[in-house]
């Protein structure tokens, strides 16, 4: 388990990083919701495009920002924002990936939510590949301004750059007046915990930096022993014993990794006891190219579901495996499925359980290879089993569009109220959807769950996205 320090601002502020607005925010009550950029009392939806083209700079990366309404986000409200947009911090340049990872909450508790965008290839003066986390500051008229956050420095005898900080970022929303936000960010040198109030000039009230597990892809906030503070999940690759990604938790016992593999995470109350529980996302085969893999995993992917406690996640528990050879789960697993590429959690029909919506993006559809497919799991007393879980397919009725090779439907997934409706509506992304260009799907949500009936979609091309491969529009915020 990496140790959180404490260490001075100055030892982590990036040189040459310059933001563009430095006056103080007026005080105010937090944002009620971390998503709502405009303060209009609807939650906004934002999808990255990380690999596409800006002004000719291949995988310059860029960000849509769709902003809620009472009958969903769509593109009469949308904001396409990259390092070209005037306010932006820094440049559009080749390969900066800007959008790789996006989170939000009211950073300076002015009662506008902010955007925070990782560009973990982001070259800084003196450190190439560096990478950055640019803050977009909400207000009554949306995002308009920037800071950049403070960056790690973790080695004392100089680090010429490759530490890609912004691969992952979280934060957490103050809950009440003054609040106190809480960003986490990683990186292969270190990760960075900033403690708000910010400035808009980016700086934090406090600052730790982490650096005893290395090689940080991902990180998570959420509260898993019902204390009101954050718990961190932390997702590692390239370990030894953890081939497909480590999971580390704080707080845990004994501080060591989980016993499972996993690249992504979610947290919800699934068996409805009070406590969040830790759900893993391990889409990798336990066979790659014919070749068997250490580590934990089942063909085709699964999910582990860590029930939480007083004590936090209890590294010696037995989770629960769910995957696409558990009765009642549609489908059969078969290689490359990519069962839990993605995860989010949410009560969807009001019965007081967390269910488990799963993207399957691999999922070959008859001859449609990677066509793809999204899974709702049920939350239930004592955890889900998989009993009741339903598919939803391009090929599904009401759905529009058509299953097609490649779409990779359900590369992402969220669920949350995006009309004011109480319901948790569902967002699924297709990263393929036309030549790889993607796009978003928008399911209303009702008192049964999410509705295939009036549900749409929106295309990359659709808010100005160039249609070329590898735009990848869909990535949608998860917190």
């Amino acid at each position: 388990m990496r140790k959180r320090t404490s260490v001075t601002l100055a030892a982590l502020v990036a040189a040459g990083l310059t933001p563009l607005t430095l006056s103080a925010p007026a005080s105010a009550a937090p944002a009620k919701y971390a998503d709502d950029f405009n303060g209009d009392g609807y939650r906004d939806l934002v999808v990255a495009a990380p690999d596409a083209t800006v002004s000719g700079k291949e995988g310059a990366g860029a960000v849509v920002v769709l902003y809620g309404t009472s009958s969903g986000p769509g593109t009469a409200k949308g904001q396409l924002i990259s390092q070209n947009t005037t306010g932006v911090a820094g440049a559009a340049e080749t390969y900066d990936a800007f959008g790789s990872s996006v989170a939000s909450a009211d950073l300076d508790t002015d009662g506008y939510a902010d955007l925070l965008v990782g560009a973990p290839y982001e070259d800084v003066p003196g450190a190439q590949t560096r990478g950055s986390v640019t803050v977009l500051w909400g207000s009554a008229q949306g995002l308009k301004s920037s800071a950049v956050l403070p960056a790690p420095s973790p080695y004392a005898d100089g680090d010429t750059g490759g530490c890609s900080y912004g691969t992952g970022v979280a934060a957490v929303n103050p809950k009440a007046a003054p609040g106190a936000p809480v960003v986490s960010v990683t990186g292969w040198c270190a990760s960075i915990d900033l403690t708000g109030p910010f400035t808009r000039t980016g700086k934090p009230v406090g600052a730790g930096l982490g650096m005893d597990t290395p090689s940080l892809d991902d990180v998570t906030l959420g509260d898993l022993n019902a204390s009101g503070h954050p718990s961190y999940v932390d997702i590692s690759v390239g370990l030894s014993d953890h081939p497909s990604g480590g999971v580390y938790v704080n707080p845990s016992a004994p501080a060591s990794p989980l016993p499972t593999d996993g690249d992504n995470v979610a947290i919800g109350d699934v068996n409805g006891d009070g406590y969040n529980d830790l759900i893993v996302g391990d889409p990798t085969d336990m066979v790659i190219d014919g070749t068997p893999q250490e580590g934990t995993g089942h063909k085709g992917g699964q999910i582990a579901i860590w029930p939480g406690g007083v004590h936090g996640v209890d590294p010696a528990a037995d989770p629960i495996l769910i995957h696409q050879d558990t009765a009642g789960v549609p489908g059969a697993a078969e290689s490359d499925d990519s069962f839990g590429a993605d995860l989010s959690v949410a009560d969807v029909n009001g019965d007081g359980y967390g269910d488990i919506v799963v993207g399957v993006p691999g999922e070959d559809l008859g001859s449609l290879r990677d066509a793809g497919s999204v899974i709702l799991v049920p939350g239930r007393a004592g955890g889900p089993t998989g009993a009741g879980s339903t598919a939803i397919t391009q090929d599904s009725a009401a759905v529009p569009g058509t299953a097609e090779r490649d779409d990779r439907f359900g590369s992402t997934v969220r669920l949350a109220d995006l009309t004011k409706d109480s319901r948790p509506d569902l967002v699924i992304g297709a990263a393929g959807e036309n030549n790889q260009t993607g796009g978003i799907w928008v399911f209303k949500g009702t008192a049964t769950g999410p509705s295939l009936k009036n549900s749409y979609n929106v295309m990359g091309n659709a808010v100005g996205l160039p249609e070329e491969h590898y735009t990848n529009w869909s990535s949608v915020q998860s917190s």
